[in-house]
């Protein structure tokens, strides 16, 4: 079972990145062994070890192609969006989609199963808290928000109501539509706190 014959390297990474990335999902990070993913991808444990080296790198390079795939959803529609205000709904509303990424909710279970460290999930969320803040200073810079704000703290917080009402909107919302009302309407709280007057 190794890598088949006409396959190069580049594919043979992607290939091992699918099939691993549907076992995480389905399985969750702790219950998915490598013997799992040498099964799925019919490639030899050697392979796979060349091209990672080990569950935890497999994973976290799987995450990372997952959260490349937002930033580059956001980065080629937030350019139709002019005013800072319309940009942070925009964000909103991706993220409501990237939560229903069954790979991303895996993370909270990779976290606790391998005990990292709070910077480990700075670390990983950072181009996201990016996104949030380049918006905030935006606005800022446009006058849209209040040039006194403390970016740093208003990205936080964004985020966390983001990514907290996500489990919130499971239980009592079950459209696409009326989540991201929801989400819209989180965001307004926030911008009516930092507009300025």
């Amino acid at each position: 079972m190794s890598r088949p014959s006409g396959i190069n390297s580049e594919d043979t990474k992607k290939l091992i990145e699918d099939k691993a990335t549907k076992l995480f999902e389905l399985k969750g990070y702790a219950a998915t062994s490598m013997a799992d993913i040498k099964t799925e991808t019919q490639l030899s444990k050697g392979t796979i070890y060349y091209h990672f080296k080990n569950k935890e790198e497999l994973y976290l390079f799987c995450i990372k192609q997952a959260l490349n795939k937002f930033i580059t959803e956001w980065e080629k529609l937030m350019v139709e969006e002019e005013r800072a205000t319309d940009k942070l709904y925009l964000w909103a509303r991706l993220c409501s989609l990237e939560f229903h990424n069954s790979l991303i909710k895996t993370v909270s279970e990779f976290i606790i199963s391998t005990k990292k460290e709070k910077s480990f999930v700075v670390e990983l969320f950072k181009p996201e808290f990016e996104v949030v803040s380049e918006i905030i200073k935006e606005g800022i810079r446009n006058k849209e928000f209040n040039k006194d704000l403390n970016v740093e703290e208003i990205s936080v917080i964004l985020l966390a109501l983001i990514s907290g009402l996500y489990d919130t909107a499971l239980l009592v919302f079950n459209t696409q539509e009326s989540k991201e009302l929801l989400y819209k309407k989180a965001i307004d709280t926030v911008i009516n706190g930092i507009r300025t007057t």
